[in-house]
């Protein structure tokens, strides 16, 4: 069985791991996402650490975000066997930035997002 959960640990939440994704980490675009990747050799509990973001400036409602944020970390939690890396010695720092000017549908949300999670191990 594996793990559905989404703990804390999961969740990128210290500045300096941040800056250091937003500075030196690969860029990757697949609509309606930007992706940001970075590898780092730190061993850690947890196999990988994510941010997710939605504009501010793009969804005025907190309603609409929240709800994209959440959409965002079902996808996740569902397929957390994809974004593990099998080199259990790397942590990788994942940024999902959501870069649309709509509210998409769960079912192209995932399509999206599973896409741009198979070209960061690419």
């Amino acid at each position: 069985m594996i793990d559905q959960s989404f703990p804390k640990e999961l969740r990128l939440t210290h500045k300096r791991d941040i800056d250091t994704l937003f500075s030196k980490g690969e860029k990757i675009k697949s609509h309606p996402f930007i992706i940001l990747s970075y590898k780092t050799e730190t061993p850690m509990l947890v196999p990988f650490k994510l941010l997710i973001s939605v504009p501010k400036k793009n969804f005025k409602k907190a309603v609409d975000r929240n709800y994209l944020k959440r959409c965002i970390r079902e996808i996740v939690r569902k397929n957390k066997e994809i974004i593990s890396s099998e080199n259990k010695d790397i942590t990788r720092s994942i940024a999902i930035l959501y870069s649309f000017k709509t509210k998409l549908p769960f079912n192209e949300l995932e399509v999206g997002l599973l896409k741009a999670f198979k070209k960061i191990h690419q």
